[in-house]
């Protein structure tokens, strides 16, 4: 597994939510939102600001939220497809994928 980047680091998780926020591009956070029944994560949606896109936000975005299923034995449903995406190229990371 790839060694976490800056931007993975600076990720924040509050409920329901994976949050990346650099104040020097924009007021608008980045986020990945999921919700959760029983053990499984559902990601929802991700969004990256105009400002914030082509840095690879949405990708570590996903990457860590796949990291917290995994670390918290959770499957994953893949309802955002840019979520979807994401998994096809660069694997689940050693997440159960839910249908």
């Amino acid at each position: 597994m790839a060694e976490p980047t800056d931007i993975d680091k600076a990720i924040t998780h509050s409920e329901y939510k994976f949050i990346y926020e650099d104040s020097s591009l924009t007021r608008n956070p980045a986020f990945l939102e999921y919700s959760r029944e029983g053990n499984t994560l559902d990601m929802l949606h991700t969004f990256v600001p105009p400002a914030m896109r082509g840095r690879g936000v949405a990708g570590a975005l996903v990457r860590v939220g796949l990291k917290f299923a995994a670390s918290n034995q959770l499957s994953v449903r893949l309802t955002c497809w840019y979520t979807a995406d994401f998994v096809k190229k660069f694997g689940s990371l050693g997440c159960k994928i839910a249908k």
